[in-house]
């Protein structure tokens, strides 16, 4: 295992990398505590660029820039390096924040390098007009996976590969590895601490217990509040009080809405808040293709599996937050559109999770407790995706299993699968 007091967080490894980034800004979002400022201020310190950093939460940022909008320039210019990177901390919180970002870089561009730090509005931006268009790169940074806790990386991700021949062989192969006690070690506390960086690096029980309540509170009392009206504090903690139990199932927002006493349309804009926070992901239907398959209703996950109940239900959450995370990464890499869905036909045929590269089916996954014998849906998966071959794979909450089966369909233990993931 790593050291308990830091994490090194795989996306280091590539939102850096100028092949993919060019000479344009880099945009890193993701959750609230996640590791973002710590990961700038790291970054920083290795480039030697300490002084580079401006938290626009920071009344006397605010202060200097409205009295000089080029504040940083002599700093940056005095640090005597080659390409300094300034990292703008939490400034898409202010007004104007686009303009000000396209300033500094239209006059900077050549000469200094930028890293913009924030969570909610960073991500959502992009889905109004965008005066930053070309400007920049996104990325994300998503909660800790088995592979960081470990310190250990692989040199090739198996969902990379581009044809299904060369799919399977690598993850056959990748199979043939025996897996460390580090890897089941990492698993278990994973799975009980959850993978934010600070109760995960604490691993005490009753500040973990704290630190999570904590988190749901601030969420939504200070977070949502900053990027919607929404007076019904109250009515959204009942909802997010009631996802727990509804984790592993297709969500219906009418019955929610009815527990709760509010418009089945405002049940949806409260859960697409909650997902711009970070706090919960769905995960829609596949149907294409298939008759008799279910196409409204999601799944709606917690990004932090800590808040879903103990046994079957964390671990089906565990898993879609793990297959989410990587889904999000090699898109972010530029390795394809990947997305995750789940598959349900009306008379009750499921596979719990698909991930899809560019619309096309190439890995199903079954989540079972204790139950090793192979799924009949996950057998007979090609039914569904006609002219997509797939990997299948079953993961079962029992130490030491991994069976293979005709058309690469497979039993294991499911942190072997967990630490090959992105």
């Amino acid at each position: 295992m790593q050291s308990k007091n830091h994490i090194l967080r795989d996306v280091l490894a590539y939102i850096f990398d100028e092949q993919l980034i060019g000479r344009h800004m880099v945009f890193l979002a993701g959750p609230r505590q996640v590791g973002k400022t710590h990961l700038a201020r790291t970054w920083l310190a290795q480039r030697h660029c300490n002084k580079l950093y401006y938290n626009w939460d920071d009344i006397n940022v605010r202060r200097t820039y409205l009295a000089d909008s080029r504040f940083f320039e002599s700093d940056a210019r005095m640090a005597g390096i080659k390409d300094p990177w300034i990292v703008f901390d939490e400034i898409h919180k202010r007004t104007r924040w686009r303009d000000i970002l396209k300033g500094a870089y239209d006059i900077f561009a050549n000469e200094f390098r930028f890293l913009v730090t924030g969570s909610a509005r960073l991500d959502l931006f992009r889905k109004s007009g965008d005066s930053l268009v070309g400007r920049y790169n996104l990325f994300h940074m998503m909660p800790l996976c088995i592979r960081e806790v470990i310190g250990k990386k692989p040199p090739h991700h198996f969902l990379t590969e581009p044809d299904a021949d060369r799919l399977r062989k690598t993850f056959t192969d990748m199979m043939a590895v025996p897996i460390s006690s580090e890897v089941e070690d990492g698993y278990h506390e994973l799975l009980k601490y959850g993978p934010f960086p600070e109760p995960f690096l604490k691993q005490n029980s009753r500040f973990c217990r704290k630190w999570h309540l904590d988190y749901i509170s601030l969420l939504i009392r200070e977070d949502l509040r900053d990027i919607s009206r929404v007076a019904a504090l109250d009515k959204i903690e009942n909802l997010v009080a009631l996802l727990p139990k509804r984790v592993t199932s297709p969500l219906s927002m009418a019955n929610i809405a009815r527990e709760i006493e509010v418009a089945h349309t405002t049940v949806k804009l409260w859960l697409e808040q909650l997902k711009r926070l970070y706090l919960v992901f769905p995960v829609a239907p596949w149907s294409k293709k298939i008759s008799r398959a279910l196409t409204k209703e999601k799944k709606w996950y917690f990004l932090n599996w800590y808040y879903a109940p103990d046994g079957a239900a964390k671990l089906e959450n565990m898993v879609a937050s793990c297959l989410y995370r990587c889904c999000k990464v090699l898109t972010d890499q530029g390795y394809g559109r990947y997305r995750l869905q789940f598959l349900r036909t009306l008379d009750k045929k499921e596979i719990d999770f698909v991930v899809c590269r560019d619309e096309k089916p190439i890995l199903a996954i079954e989540v079972k407790k204790g139950d090793t014998s192979v799924s009949k849906s996950l057998l007979r998966r090609e039914t569904y995706f006609v002219d997509s071959p797939t990997i299948g794979v079953q993961l079962v909450e029992k130490r030491n299993i991994l069976k293979k089966y005709d058309d690469c369909t497979w039993v294991m233990s499911v942190e072997r699968l967990l630490a090959l993931l992105a």
